[in-house]
């Protein structure tokens, strides 16, 4: 039987196959990259180098406390959790859609996380009406730069170099 997947769509692939090839691969990046995230950003915030919120938790706190408001308090801090892999599938997805010979290079990965991270406080913060961070110490800047460099690693290159 031909295969009646539109050309560059993988066929019987499950799920998977509704998305075009490398699409799906860049969401399961950014997945893994966004738990990246939030694992350096727990040892650091359980080594006290981070001294407020992530930006996943002021969302919940100050953009969308209603919607949170059904979920029980105890596994609320899961679903933010779960909304920021959400938001790391996106980033994934997105940074795929760049040109090939922009992704090539080593240094696209890290710099487009450090994009994601302007883009949350030049864009996100005043969309939300989130209350600005209060300055933050270098160290803190470091820790946030040093994680979303983290997620732009991942994203750039846990499937290789694309050929």
């Amino acid at each position: 039987m031909p295969c009646l997947a539109p050309y560059g769509w993988e066929a019987g692939a499950g799920l998977l196959g509704m998305f075009p090839d490398g699409l799906a691969a860049g969401a399961l990046r950014g997945v893994v990259g966004a738990m990246s995230m939030t694992g350096s950003r727990t040892l650091a915030a359980e080594f006290g180098l981070l001294g407020q919120g992530t930006p996943p938790e002021r969302i919940a706190d100050e953009a969308i406390p209603a919607l949170l408001v059904p979920v029980p308090k105890q596994i609320r801090p899961g679903v933010v959790d779960v909304l920021h892999l959400g938001y790391g599938a996106f980033g994934g997805v997105l940074y795929a859609t760049f040109p090939e010979r922009w992704r090539r290079h080593r240094a696209s990965g890290p710099l487009f996380g450090m994009g994601l991270w302007f883009v949350y406080n030049a864009g996100l913060v005043p969309l939300l009406r989130l209350h600005p961070d209060r300055p933050r110490r270098v160290h803190e800047l470091a820790v946030l730069a040093a994680d979303h460099m983290l997620y732009g690693v991942v994203v750039g290159r846990l499937g290789g170099r694309p050929s």
